[in-house]
This record gives C-alpha cells, structure tokens and sequence, in this order.
C-alpha cells in the first residue's frame, strides 16, 4: 500500500479491497484538509459504490471534519452506494458521537467481539507491564511499550510505556496493521528486529515512520506475548534513539522472556 505525500497535514492511502475501496488517512482532519479527503472520496465514489474508510490514524477532526463524514454518508446511502468508518482513532469517534447522533453509529462499525472481563483484563495488562519493565531492564533501552490485543477492536492498545509523550502515544493509540514491528510480531507471532527504522522496510514511506523519527526512536525490537494455547495476548517492544545491531544475546533474551511469560 503506497501512501501519497503530505498534503495539508494529511496522508492518504487508496487500494481496492474486493467489493469496496479501502481509505486509509492519517494526520488530522481540519478545515483545510478535509478538502482533500472530500476529493479523494468523490473519485472512491466514481470508481465503486461501497467505499471504507480507516480513521485509525486520524489524531485530530474538527467541525469541518465530522460534516464531511456525515454528510459524505448521506450521499452514499442517496445515491444506493454506502460509506462505512471500519477503524476509527477516539479523536475521530468523540466528536462523531457528540454531534452525529443515529448516523454516526450507523456509518461507524461497531465492535468485533465481546471485550475481555475486568478480572482478566486486569491479568493481562499486569502480565504485560511486568514484562516490558523486564524487557526494559535486561536491554538497556530507554524507551519501550506495551501493547494489550483488545478483543472490542480486534487491535494492540498500549497500556504501559516508558519515555514516550504524547504525540507518539496519540498515534499509536490502536495497532492493525503491518506497518509497524509491533504490528508485523503481533500477525506473525514471532520476534521483530529493526537495527535502523529509517532503512526499514516496513516502516518506509508509512506515516508511523515519520511519527517513530521525530520520537527519536532509531531502532526497536518487538516480541509477541502469546498465552499457552499460542492466542496472542499483547506485544512488548523496546526502541533505541539511534541505530543498533541487535546481537544475538539480546535476541535470547527478549525471547526468553516473550516464552517465560506464555507459562504465567
């Protein structure tokens, strides 16, 4: 999936996905950009009646935004096409909720499957916190998060981390997809070392690259966190300021540890 260039501090990604098109964003959605996703949805609409959109990295949507949705819906549905929101960032869903009222919930999907209970919600994410803090201590990264696979979204949420802010956090707030070494461990199921982000394959051209360098992460490791039948539970990852070569003890290592954790 090839990304368009930054325009009006949005990114836009188009591909045919069997009976629809598929768009992904990513940035914010304001007045000036919602432009720009205004003419991309009319070309989607020429080429084919159902058309999806993938607001996951969608950090901010203003009044401008959240009428264009709305209102490119209710065109889609007049016209006898459809336009749905499958993933949405919370930047996204608030301000549909607050103001879009039965026609938010119907051009927003709803969840995947039912959420974990509170007592094994509060398992995993202490399972996941212990390991990330061992993680942290047996790398010497300075950096590192925790992901938690949510069930309601079908996604990896961060639920601890250490020298992050914001920005990095915001974007991050939700992970499905295989651009990012979290991303790409959490489908697979196996380790994901990345010795320098910049050079990465699958990380290059994506707009979670330029998020990653302006963190001043340079390099990262992610390990599944998988339970005893093999079900993913979460990724821990751990991310260096500059390039590294991630040698073989320290591989052991963080392995070692992603299989202790499958016996707790």
């Amino acid at each position: 999936m090839e990304w368009s260039q930054p325009s009006e501090s949005l990114r836009l990604a188009v591909v045919r996905v069997d009976d629809r098109v598929v768009i992904r964003v990513a940035g914010e959605l304001d007045v000036s950009s919602a432009s720009v996703l205004a003419r991309t949805l009319d070309r989607a609409r020429e080429a084919c009646d159902l058309v999806a959109l993938d607001l996951s990295r969608v950090t901010f949507c203003g009044a401008a935004g959240v009428d264009l949705l709305l209102d490119a819906h209710h065109q889609a549905a007049s016209a006898g096409g459809g336009l749905t929101v499958t993933r949405a960032h919370s930047a996204v869903l608030r301000p549909l909720e607050m103001c879009g009222g039965a026609a938010a919930a119907r051009l927003v999907h709803g969840v995947r499957t039912a959420p974990l209970a509170p007592h094994e919600h509060r398992r995993r994410c202490l399972l996941l916190s212990e390991a990330l803090s061992v993680a942290l201590r047996i790398t010497g990264a300075p950096m590192g998060n925790a992901q938690l696979l949510d069930p309601a979204v079908g996604a990896l949420r961060i639920i601890a981390q250490h020298g992050f802010e914001q920005p990095f956090l915001r974007f991050f707030e939700t992970v499905d997809d295989r651009e990012t070494a979290c991303g790409v461990a959490a489908q697979d199921h196996k380790p994901v070392f990345v010795d320098e982000v910049a050079h990465s394959p699958v990380l290059l051209g994506t707009p979670a690259l330029d998020v990653i360098q302006d963190a001043d992460v340079g390099a990262v490791a992610s390990v599944p966190i998988l339970s005893r039948a093999g079900a993913l539970i979460g990724v821990v990852s751990v991310h260096y300021p500059g390039a590294v070569v991630w040698r073989d003890d320290r591989r052991q290592a963080l392995e070692g540890l992603a299989r202790a954790s499958c016996l707790i």
